[in-house]
């Protein structure tokens, strides 16, 4: 029988069964032993390696795994890479590095306009609790939060003055060599807001 691509997949299930399918092999994949890998998966699941694979990046970027089982995942493949051939990990790593940016940018994308609008109020009215810190407060990445805020800005969740006190906390808390590039991006975030306003 011929292996089914990932094509396929999104024909033949709803999405959430989809999710649900992806989710399953993915966890199985980062909590089996290192041998069971992309061959062992495709013949489980009558996928192609290039679907097994599409199927890894699918769940980490749409957020459908614990970031537990990313960092398992990404181990394992940094592994097996070294086996195949010694230092090669180093493209699992950076692959991965992608990944979790595009799933950082989704989060901020397919959350809640009132959670948007209420990590905007938060976090221009607490500037003594650290980037890090707030983030974990809300289960998500530094970066997930920079691109909610950024959102928050161009999409005019936040007000003006929620626009004022996030762009003086991030001036406050940069480096001080990294604080023109702060001024200069918050200018151009309310140059795209004003644009965007008038749309």
């Amino acid at each position: 029988m011929e292996k089914r691509k990932f094509v396929n997949l999104k024909k033949q299930m709803s999405e959430v069964e989809l999710n649900k399918f992806c989710k399953k092999i993915a966890e199985e994949y980062a909590n089996y032993p290192a041998e069971y890998a992309r061959s062992y998966f495709s013949e489980k699941y009558n996928v192609t390696v290039s679907c097994f694979y599409t199927i890894l990046k699918y769940t980490v970027t749409r957020n459908l795994v614990e970031d537990v089982v990313v960092q398992k995942m990404m181990k394992k493949s940094i592994l097996n890479q070294n086996i195949h051939k010694n230092g090669a990990g180093a493209s699992s790593v950076i692959k991965y590095a992608i990944l979790y940016q595009k799933r950082d940018k989704y989060i901020a994308e397919t959350m809640q306009e009132e959670t948007v609008k209420k990590i905007a109020e938060d976090f221009g009215s607490n500037p003594n609790i650290s980037k890090a810190d707030f983030a974990a407060s809300y289960g998500i990445s530094k970066r997930a939060i920079d691109y909610t805020l950024q959102r928050a800005i161009l999409e005019k969740i936040a007000n003006d003055e929620e626009v004022k006190q996030i762009e003086k906390r991030s001036i406050i808390n940069s480096k001080k060599e990294k604080e023109e590039a702060v001024i200069k991006y918050f200018e151009i975030l309310k140059k795209k807001r004003e644009e965007n306003a008038k749309k």
